[in-house]
């Protein structure tokens, strides 16, 4: 009888751990891997695609949710997820693609490698704005006064970084404004920002903003003054004539690049959208918000405002690469810790 038992409790188990072990395997299989039928038809692969919240979410708003190739039947899920977290969803297992800081982008891939980078999707939509009219005609004439920054260590940080280091401006960091120095202090968001350069003006005072559109555009209604492009002043000091800088870029894990076609079929729809968003913005913002509902992009936008975002494809072959790298270089010279300690190796950019 005690047999019995005993034998009956072991079959029990090993149910059990057979159960476990099937429900393991199943939540560990990629998103990215495929399903073909028993009768030979077209695999069927699933991929989802992740993007910050704010301009570089528009860089997917129409994008296709679905690609065929000779391989494959690819179906798209876009997700769009709060910009402080992006670096934590970009290298979670179950997402094939990613849209997220230049920089963060050479780092993944220098420290554990997976990713290739397939184009630059935004090129820079950050501005500078002052609390009160002001008679500003060059970045000398920041000197003395704060400056209140979005993105402390992030790519539009230093490229500001780099204006000033060009200029020979000399800058710190701090609470309170130094003679002859420009003073930065960083903020969380646009709004916090907004909120400091709008405690300047109820005292008269002369201080400066950085960040981005759309909400400098909506900022405006406050009485703030916009005094540089900061896009145009990295275009007009020495970067080739480009009328940006690689702020956001586009990466695949490995398995994803594997399809050159619909590597090809998918940078096409990134070209398609950038028109899409400038014809129908309320079209656009509402596409994100059905998959994003709490996003900042208001349903007023309008296409001057996507315009200023700088949504636009710059796929990675020769001249994408080298424009890339110039924004890289210009982190390096700063902190090159912020994209790996060295330039990304050949085999991150897409063949």
């Amino acid at each position: 009888m005690k047999i019995k038992k005993v034998f009956l409790s072991i079959m029990i188990i090993a149910v059990m751990l057979i159960g476990v072990c099937s429900f393991v395997a199943c939540n560990n299989t990629p998103s990215g891997d495929g399903v073909t039928s028993g009768n030979g038809e077209t695999t069927q692969v699933g991929y989802t695609i992740v993007a910050p919240d704010g301009a570089p979410a528009l860089s997917i708003a129409n994008l296709a949710t679905g690609i065929s190739t000779d391989k494959a039947q690819y179906t798209l899920n876009r997700k769009v997820v709060s910009s402080s977290i992006i670096s934590t969803e970009a290298v979670k297992r179950d997402v094939d693609m990613a849209i997220v800081p230049a920089n963060l982008a050479a780092k993944i891939f220098n420290t554990s490698g997976g990713y290739k980078m397939l184009a630059v999707v935004t090129n820079g939509n950050l501005y500078v704005m002052s609390s009160i009219a002001s008679d500003v005609n060059s970045l000398q004439d920041l000197k003395g006064n704060m400056v209140y920054s979005i993105g402390q260590s992030s790519v539009p940080d230093m490229i500001f970084q780099t204006l000033l280091k060009r200029e020979g401006i000399a800058y710190e960091v701090g609470e309170n404004p130094s003679e002859g120095k420009v003073t930065i202090k960083y903020c969380f968001d646009g709004s916090e920002v907004i909120s400091q350069l709008a405690l300047a003006k109820a005292k008269g005072q002369l201080a400066f903003g950085i960040y981005a559109e759309p909400a400098v555009t909506n900022s405006k209604a406050k009485g703030f003054e916009e005094v540089f492009d900061l896009q145009s002043l990295w275009a007009h000091s020495g970067d080739e004539g480009q009328s940006g800088y690689a702020q956001a870029v586009l990466i695949a894990r490995d398995r994803v690049c594997e399809d050159s076609e619909f590597v090809e079929k998918l940078l096409d729809s990134f070209v398609a959208n950038e028109s899409a968003i400038l014809q129908d913005p309320a079209n656009a913002v509402g596409n994100i918000k059905s998959i994003y509902p709490q996003s900042a992009l208001q349903a007023n936008m309008t296409s001057q405002v996507i315009g200023r975002c700088n949504i636009k494809t710059v796929k990675a072959d020769t001249a994408g690469r080298t424009y890339y790298e110039n924004t890289l270089k210009a982190v390096m010279a700063i902190n090159a810790n912020l994209i790996g300690g060295k330039l990304p190796a050949d085999d991150f950019y897409i063949a």
